[in-house]
């Protein structure tokens, strides 16, 4: 529901959603090998908006529209659009966050959606089975994915009306201060480029990742990915009775992963043939990650910095999770650039002579924000046969 009239500014426009119920933002010189690393210019004129506590807001360009959330930061739906091709959804959204009482669920899940930040990254729970070599760790809260995926963020009035801009606090004690989030239409591209801002004040080492997730409901998805490291699988069932992965299992390539029944399986082509719930990490990724949308049309192109998040994590939810809100209907795929042991990284140190035990996460320095900066491209492709 549109909450008063959206105010056009030429072409472009925002619109406020659903109204329900802080303020400098740094800058740091950063590598990035993306083809458009401008993202801001204009960062120093962001300022706070103390009256906008809506729960998303649009934005509208040339080549398509992108919902951004409050509630974790999260973005979608997105949708891309070229001429002479049909509208193109790749980002999932949890079957459930529509239905009535689906704010009931606690912290992100119930919204879950699409793209966003996680910092730190991952899980608060030490799984029971992981092997004593894994040493454990101390998450410091209890906030899966960190509390701003838990939380609502506050919007931000932007100069550029290509753009959307939101940030959050954190709690006293935590050690990330703020987190700044802005994401920007592409003009003359279906493309968004997404930068974030980490503010710290104190010397630390984090896991952070960011969230992809793409519907897998469209049909036939394949993926094309580079890495010059070995795939690895998670170091116990990620679901257990509902994971088809041989755990803590090495591979090369994702057309020959090894499964629990001595065979071995594709990831690299989606559907699957059976239901599951699995958890992989590609090392030392060589270039963006691009999945092919053979039905729909389209591929769609995650690029990233790198050389801050040199692995790339697939969240494989393939119908395997069957507790509520889940219910068996989840179908998306998680494609998460990270710094990290898995999803593990806050709970448990690996051994030192597996290949992740270097994967301790971002150095944050006080008075030196990080930006991690990242695009989603999409592009029209002649549909498969």
């Amino acid at each position: 529901m549109v909450f008063g009239r959206p105010k056009p500014i030429g072409f472009f426009r925002v619109e406020v959603l659903a109204f329900t119920k802080q303020d400098r933002v740094s800058t740091l010189a950063a590598p990035f090998a993306l083809s458009h690393p401008r993202v801001l210019s204009w960062v120093d004129t962001v300022t706070s908006s103390p009256s906008a506590s809506d729960l998303s807001r649009r934005l509208r360009w040339p080549h398509g529209e992108a919902e951004l959330q409050a509630l974790g930061g999260m973005l979608a739906p997105v949708v891309f659009r070229s001429p002479g091709s049909p509208d193109f959804s790749p980002l999932q959204v949890a079957p459930w966050a529509d239905e009535p009482g689906a704010d009931a669920w606690p912290g992100a899940l119930g919204r879950l959606r699409g793209e966003w930040p996680c910092v730190p990254f991952g899980r608060c729970d030490r799984p029971a089975d992981v092997p004593a070599s894994w040493l454990p760790l101390d998450p410091g809260d209890a906030w899966g994915h960190g509390y701003s995926s838990n939380h609502s963020w506050q919007w931000l009035d932007l100069a550029d009306p290509l753009a959307l801009g939101m940030q959050i606090d954190m709690p006293p004690g935590q050690p990330v201060q703020r987190l700044t989030r802005i994401v920007r239409a592409v003009n003359d591209e279906p493309a968004l480029d997404i930068e974030l801002h980490i503010t710290t004040g104190r010397h630390c080492t984090l896991p952070i990742a960011l969230h992809p997730t793409l519907s897998l409901t469209a049909g036939r998805v394949t993926l094309s990915v580079a890495h010059d490291g070995p795939g690895l699988s998670y170091p116990v069932p990620a679901e257990p009775g509902h994971s088809r992965i041989e755990p803590n299992a090495r591979f090369k390539a994702l057309d020959a992963v090894p499964l629990a029944d001595g065979t071995t399986g594709d990831f690299g082509h989606y559907p699957q043939p059976a239901d599951s719930e699995d958890l992989m990490q590609l090392m030392n990724v060589r270039g963006p990650v691009t999945a092919h949308f053979l039905d729909a049309g389209w591929s769609l192109t995650i690029d990233w910095d790198r050389s801050l998040l040199p692995d790339v994590m697939l969240w494989v939810s393939h119908g395997g999770r069957l507790n509520a809100p889940w219910n068996g209907r989840h179908r998306a795929l998680g494609i998460e650039p990270l710094n990290g042991a898995f999803d593990l990284g806050r709970v448990a140190q690996p051994p030192a002579d597996h290949p992740l035990a270097g994967r301790v996460g971002v150095q944050l320095v006080p008075g030196e924000p990080c930006v991690i900066r990242s695009r989603l491209s999409a592009r029209p492709e002649k549909a498969s046969p």
